[in-house]
């Protein structure tokens, strides 16, 4: 039984009409947005903004009993082991693209002269998702 089964029946908890993960990302974006906005970013405050309240749409649409698989994957809204096994390998393919779209980034900072901030957050990111693919390996290979 899954944690929305039991908050189903449960009249306490009325169900969120979006998962967790998905509520972060829409706050963050929307957060994001509104905050490159008041420093006058404008671009990227709208980027965000649109990227929000999509991706909001799109999470609280997947969870209606009438969608579809592609819908619930694409929305991080899985309802069956069949639904979170497409999103895994969604997902390992996004990283692996990270990655080789990290590297890019790095010999592009190589080639091009650019500002020591961006080359070293760049640097970091590249870092951090390294870091965290070893890891991931590390602990899905030990569980099994």
């Amino acid at each position: 039984m899954s944690t929305d089964d039991a908050r189903e029946k449960n009249a306490r908890w009325p169900r969120w009409p979006l998962a967790p993960i998905n509520t972060v990302l829409v706050a963050l974006c929307v957060i994001g947005g509104v905050a490159c906005l008041v420093l006058g970013h404008v671009v990227v405050g709208i980027a965000l903004l649109l990227g929000g309240v999509g991706g909001g749409i799109g999470a609280a649409l997947a969870r209606r009993g009438a969608s579809g698989d592609l819908e619930r994957v694409n929305a991080l809204e899985y309802a069956d082991e069949r639904d979170r096994s497409a999103g895994v390998k969604g997902l390992a393919a996004v990283g692996a693209l990270s990655l080789a779209l990290t590297v890019g980034q790095l010999l592009m900072h190589a080639l091009v002269p650019t500002d020591a901030v961006s080359r070293f957050v760049s640097i970091g990111v590249f870092f951090a998702l390294v870091i965290c693919w070893f890891t991931a390996n590390w602990y899905f290979v030990r569980r099994g």
